[in-house]
């Protein structure tokens, strides 16, 4: 240590009072010296290394030795039973005992729908199902004249079925009633009798009741049956109306290496005494065989029928007269797949006994009536006595299958020799307001196609385009049919929130015969042009909750005139909202 001193002029000055006061007091005098520890400093100083690091070149290669020893393991096994495994099924949706569909348009159009119906039970389910469709509205014809076009569908139905071990029993009970006015005629007569809405009303009641008793067994070593018994009323006034009754049964049975079955129907059908036509008895058989592969299937079978009827001299010459004729129709069906998943291959031979009941034939044309001198118009009996349509022979094929998982498409062609083709035709007895039925004999083909595409799961594609081509022996047309007609279909689905349809509908022109008026003193009939017609339709649904939503419709946006029968213009512009509410 180095011994440090104050500097003297500093510490003689701070000093100086008290040495002088000490002296004077004689106190004693005490020197105070500091030491610090020595603390030496360079200006510049490099580390040079931290630790000694030594570099040798040589390696030290660690020598393992091991040995295994085997030594016999024998593990203790314990049985324990295994317990069934235990499926659970996947929730089902919840179910909603009805539902109410109410809405309304333009043309003063009420609609409503009512359903209701018990939940899922092993014992049996009952339903009821009412709907009503009507307008009261006035259409414009060719010559700018308003005329009253109301029409009314009303139908109700109740079904019921009871579940037992091996069976199920089913009734069913329904009602139809249809109104129509025949609003229609020929503008270029004057002058035209003036009559009210009544006395153009025409439609009819339909009453029936089904009863029927069918297998539920799933093992096809079984027989699987299916037994219908039928009843309804078809009827337009006191005057003009049929009772038709019959039975239906189905039978089918695995042999192995086929599968076999069979139908077997029968219908009576009785008329009022306004009707000239005797009881009609209507029998059919269809067997088939049939056997399917990983890769084929095919149906070979026939078909025939024996219908005792009032048969009318095409002629008008001879009186009717009675007769059983019997029709047998071959029914070949085969299908192979060419490209699995993609392309499958059908060929089908066989043909068709076409019934043309007068409720079939009234809900495609209702027009089918008597006009009186006055202008009225009234059933008639013509309705009850259409021919049946003898398809003799058809051939047909075609393919069907897929691009990808989630678009499918098919398309077919198929060729017919057929009997008594039923068309319509004008009566030219007053002003055109009815239609007459026309038969002619002829060949058909007819080519189908369609197609459905799937983008994602909000937005799908469909198409789906006819094509008819007739060569008739009497007639140069097929009146009131097209040569073509298709449809184009985009549907939107927002998480089932949303749901919103756009369709384009189109179909060729069409060709009516009227005529010739013999007291308007015309000698030939008149072929009439009924123009192409396009029509544009949106629909779009709102689901505001799971048990209610708001829906709208607009249909014909294009405002096109379009008529479904010559002389008889349909609607235009029709727009309709509503809601549907679940309880």
């Amino acid at each position: 240590m180095k011994r440090i001193k104050i500097p003297v002029i500093l510490l003689a000055a701070s000093l100086f009072p008290l040495i002088s006061v000490a002296q004077e007091t004689g106190e004693i005098t005490r020197e105070v010296r500091l030491y610090n520890p020595f603390k030496p400093s360079l200006s510049k100083e490099n580390k040079a290394l931290f630790l000694p690091v030594i570099d040798d070149t040589a390696e030290i290669a660690p020598l393992i030795g091991y040995s295994i020893t085997p030594d016999p393991f024998i593990p203790a096994y314990e049985l324990r039973t295994i317990s069934a495994a235990r499926l659970e099924p996947d929730p089902l949706p919840k179910l909603y005992k009805s539902y109410v569909d109410l809405g309304f348009g333009n043309y003063f159009s009420p609609y409503a729908r009512i359903s209701a119906s018990t939940l899922r039970s092993r014992n049996g389910i009952t339903g009821f199902f009412a709907e009503h469709r009507s307008s009261l509205s006035k259409l414009k014809l060719q010559n700018d004249e308003s005329v009253y076009a109301g029409y009314m569908d009303n139908r109700v139905n109740f079904t019921t079925t009871r579940f037992f071990s091996r069976s199920a029993l089913t009734g069913d009970i329904d009602f139809t009633h249809l109104r129509r006015h025949a609003y229609g005629y020929d503008t270029r007569i004057d002058p035209v009798p003036d009559v009210d809405k009544d006395s153009l009303r025409i439609g009819y009641i339909n009453p029936g009741a089904e009863i029927g008793l069918w297998s539920t067994r799933t093992d096809s070593a079984f027989l699987d049956y299916d037994v219908k018994l039928k009843y309804d009323l078809f009827m337009q006034n006191s005057r003009f109306f049929r009772h038709r009754g019959g039975a239906v049964v189905n039978a089918g049975y695995d042999f192995d290496i086929f599968y076999a079955d069979a139908q077997l129907s029968y219908e009576l059908y009785k008329y009022s005494e306004a009707i000239d036509f005797r009881a009609r008895h209507l029998f059919s058989l269809n067997p088939h065989i049939s056997r399917r592969g990983s890769e084929w299937s095919f149906i070979l079978g026939f078909s025939a029928v024996a219908d005792g009827r009032n048969r009318f001299d095409p002629d008008g010459i001879d009186p009717p007269e009675y007769k059983t004729k019997l029709y047998i129709y071959p029914d070949i069906k085969f299908n192979v797949t060419l490209v699995p998943r993609f392309i499958t291959m059908h060929v089908s031979l066989d043909g068709e006994y076409e019934n043309n009941s007068a409720a079939d034939i009234f809900t495609l044309n209702p027009y089918i009536i008597e006009e009186r001198p006055s202008g009225a118009v009234s059933p008639s009996g013509e309705l009850y006595m259409i021919r049946p349509t003898d398809h003799k022979l058809r051939v047909g094929a075609g393919f069907s299958g897929s691009t990808g998982e989630s678009s499918s498409w098919h398309l077919s062609v198929s060729y017919s020799l057929s009997e008594d083709l039923l068309f319509f035709v004008n009566d030219a007895a007053v002003t055109g307001r009815g239609l007459l039925p026309a038969y002619d004999n002829g060949e058909l083909l007819r080519i189908k196609g369609d197609y459905s595409l799937k983008l994602n799961e909000s937005n799908a594609l469909s198409a789906e385009a006819l094509y008819s081509g007739y060569r008739l022996e009497l007639y140069d047309h097929p009146w009131h049919i097209p040569a073509w007609e298709f449809r184009l279909n985009y549907n939107y689905n927002l998480r089932d929130k949303i749901q919103a349809e756009a369709s384009l509908r189109g179909m060729a022109q069409r060709k009516a015969l009227f005529g010739p008026m013999l007291h308007a003193g015309e000698t030939d009939p008149t072929v009439e042009t009924i123009p192409a017609h396009f029509s544009l339709n949106l629909k779009a649904e709102y689901r505001y909750t799971k048990l209610l939503s708001f829906w709208a419709g607009i249909s014909n946006i294009s405002n096109n005139r379009y008529y479904e029968w010559n002389f008889y213009p349909s609607r235009r512009f029709l727009f309709m909202a509503g809601f549907s509410y679940s309880l």
